[in-house]
C-alpha cells in the first residue's frame, strides 16, 4: 500500500468512518458473558474503529483467549464495516504480556 492508496481510502471516507479512526474502544465494552457481543460490535464500532484496548487486562482472559477475542473483532471490523479497515490493538506490555496466565519480568522503570 502506498500513499495514493491512502488517500483514496481517506477520500471515500464518510465523516462518521473518519471519527470512527480516531477513537478507541476498551474490549470489555464489546463483550457480552465473556464473548464477544455482535449487537455491541455493530453499536460501537460499525462504523469502524482506530484502537481496540486492553485486550488481556479488561477481559481477564488468558493470552490465547485474548488472541482469540481480538481476531474475532478483526474479523468484524473485515466483514460487517464499509471499508473493512482493521484495529490497532493495544495492551500495556512494559515488562510483559499484562494478561492473566501471561509471564511478566521484572523492569527499571
Amino acid at each position: 500500500m502506498d500513499s495514493g492508496d491512502v488517500e483514496k481510502i481517506v477520500s471515500e471516507m464518510t465523516i462518521d468512518e473518519k471519527i470512527g479512526q480516531l477513537g478507541s474502544v476498551w474490549l470489555y465494552k464489546l463483550l457480552e458473558d465473556g464473548k464477544s457481543s455482535l449487537g455491541k460490535m455493530k453499536k460501537l464500532i460499525g462504523n469502524g474503529i482506530g484502537q481496540i484496548t486492553r485486550v488481556g487486562g479488561a477481559s481477564g482472559l488468558p493470552p490465547e483467549q485474548s488472541a482469540t477475542l481480538a481476531n474475532e473483532i478483526q474479523r468484524f471490523l473485515k466483514e460487517n464495516t464499509r471499508l473493512g479497515i482493521p484495529a490497532i490493538v493495544h495492551e500495556e506490555c512494559l515488562s510483559g504480556y499484562m494478561a492473566k496466565g501471561a509471564t511478566i519480568f521484572p523492569q527499571m522503570i
